[in-house]
């Protein structure tokens, strides 16, 4: 009798830092779900987020000899997930300003809290945004934050700091809209 085994991370690793192709996909598909979670609070749907960890397993693979190993492989793939995100959320916006926006603005007045709290952690500055999302719709602390991003912990907290006041500056003033 055969037994099926999983090859231990370590060894996939080590298969990965030698070029092994099926060892990057079998990487891809443990940490995918992971991918599409982070990508799905930057974008609008489930659809979008798929597309957009497409489009990041596609960089990851064009790149795949650039990661060294200085992070675990999954917040290498985290970045880059959330990069493309970011990158299909500007597209789509850049597409939306061109059409008509009295449809949103009707909708957004008659919106429920919760969708006005996204909309506006949605319209926070990339910089502040990403920290904001990662903190209270992952749930991921600061030192998370800072290892997916690459920046210092502190720098984390400044900016959730920032986008925390801006929000609560635009909620707050929101009863006059």
């Amino acid at each position: 009798m055969t037994e099926t085994r999983v090859e231990p991370r370590s060894e996939t690793m080590g298969l990965l830092a030698e070029g092994d192709n099926d060892a990057f996909a079998a990487l891809v598909r443990e940490y995918q779900p992971m991918m599409v979670r982070l990508a799905g609070r930057f974008v609008g749907c489930r659809e979008d987020a798929e597309d957009a960890v497409q489009e990041a397993v596609l960089a990851a693979f064009q790149q795949r000899r650039r990661f060294r190993g200085e992070c675990s492989f999954s917040t290498w793939l985290g970045r880059i997930a959330i990069y493309q995100a970011l990158k299909l959320t500007k597209r789509r916006t850049r597409e939306q300003d061109t059409r008509d926006s009295s449809d949103t603005e009707t909708s957004a007045a008659s919106a429920e809290d919760a969708v006005l709290v996204r909309a506006a952690v949605m319209g926070l500055p990339e910089k502040l945004r990403v920290p904001v999302v990662l903190r209270f719709y992952e749930g991921l602390d600061g030192e998370e934050i800072a290892s997916l991003l690459g920046c210092k912990p502190s720098t984390v907290w400044t900016w959730l700091y920032r986008g925390l006041e801006k929000l609560r500056r635009e909620l707050g003033e929101g009863d006059g809209r």
